[in-house]
């Protein structure tokens, strides 16, 4: 059975995919180029040839213990959702194998979180929808406690750099917002979402390819919805937020020891959110070169010398490409094609 010839709309939509890939790999150039300009690149050569690997050993440790923490707040998640607790080691690295994904393509900020659920799916044998409703609440919880953090270490920021008022407002801001979700979150009435029963009447309704799309959305969105109503559940997965935030800082500050640059936590914290944050909005595959530019410019306007930020922040980016590829491409090869397809994905295919 022959394929169907491509049409001129799909074409350019894939001229239009193309021109994306290359447009953000242009800026991510532009943008490392900007950051590296000016260096004094045999001074940056020699800070980075004489760090101590004293202080790197654990700080790679650091990096590899935050997916940890990211996957015990899925596994709560999962148990409390539907009895199901994934393997620590299939958790730990079906992340990395997501976060390697984002590394080589900017669209795995889309299909990232549909890959982990697949990836759950095969190896419980448990519907996909499922466990897509439990991947929706864990990728909300991490941005959730990710966006606090930059909201954070920008009222520590302003106020660093004698913004006082702007500090003041961004703090009241912070407050009234995470008073607003604990007054909506006790109020809520998850379980008669009105998203669950539209999703579910048009599952009873569709047919084919449709009603497999439906079914699964009312699914996720059903036990998305579930999990949103326990309190004790969020509390618990902003302490393993907290706590990846924890070693993700940790990481950076034991790299600027290793460059014998004792740098303050809250000048870390602040550069290292901030940062993230910047490479996020961005979208370029990783937050690759936004990041880095970011960082050092937070780091600099912090009172960090230049050369200084550029190598503490070098070092602390190219160790985290390296603990995500070196684990994260082997085991998005394995999860591919080594764990056995769900019934549901074989029908698919036979269909």
């Amino acid at each position: 059975m022959t394929s169907p010839a491509p049409t001129p709309e799909s074409r350019l939509k894939r001229l239009g995919i193309l021109l994306l890939k290359v447009g953000i790999s242009v800026l991510a150039l532009y943008l490392t180029w900007r950051l590296l300009a000016g260096l004094d690149w045999r001074e940056l050569t020699h800070r980075l040839e004489e760090a101590s690997w004293l202080y790197l050993t654990p700080a790679i440790l650091f990096l590899l213990a935050r997916w940890a923490a990211w996957d015990w707040r899925f596994r709560l998640a999962a148990r409390e959702a539907v009895g199901l607790s994934p393997g620590s080691v299939l958790g730990y690295f079906v992340l990395k194998a997501s976060a390697a994904l984002n590394l080589i393509t900017p669209s795995a900020r889309l299909i990232g979180g549909l890959m982990r659920a697949r990836y759950f799916a095969r190896a419980a044998g448990r519907p996909f929808g499922v466990l897509y409703g439990v991947v929706l609440y864990d990728q909300i919880a991490h941005h959730f406690v990710m966006t606090t953090a930059t909201w954070t270490a920008l009222i520590a920021t302003a106020w660093a750099i004698g913004r006082t008022g702007f500090s003041l407002a961004a703090a009241a801001a912070l407050v009234a917002v995470a008073a607003g979700l604990v007054v909506w979150s006790r109020r809520g009435r998850f379980e008669t979402n009105p998203l669950v029963r539209f999703l579910a009447r048009r599952a009873e309704r569709a047919e084919g390819r449709m009603q497999s799309f439906y079914s699964h959305g009312h699914e996720a969105v059903h036990v998305f919805v579930r999990l949103l109503a326990r309190p004790r559940l969020h509390l618990r997965a902003v302490l393993l937020g907290m706590l990846y935030v924890i070693f993700n800082v940790g990481a950076q500050w034991l790299v600027f020891l290793a460059l014998d640059q004792p740098i303050s936590l809250l000048v870390v914290f602040a550069g290292v959110s901030l940062g993230m944050a910047a490479g996020t909005l961005t979208g370029t595959p990783g937050g690759l070169g936004t990041t880095e530019a970011a960082m050092v410019a937070s780091f600099a306007a912090l009172g960090v010398d230049r050369v200084d930020a550029a190598a503490g922040t070098l070092l602390f980016r190219g160790l985290h490409y390296a603990t995500v590829l070196g684990l994260g491409l082997p085991a998005l090869l394995f999860l591919e094609f080594r764990l056995p397809q769900t019934p549901a994905e074989a029908a698919g295919e036979e269909g």
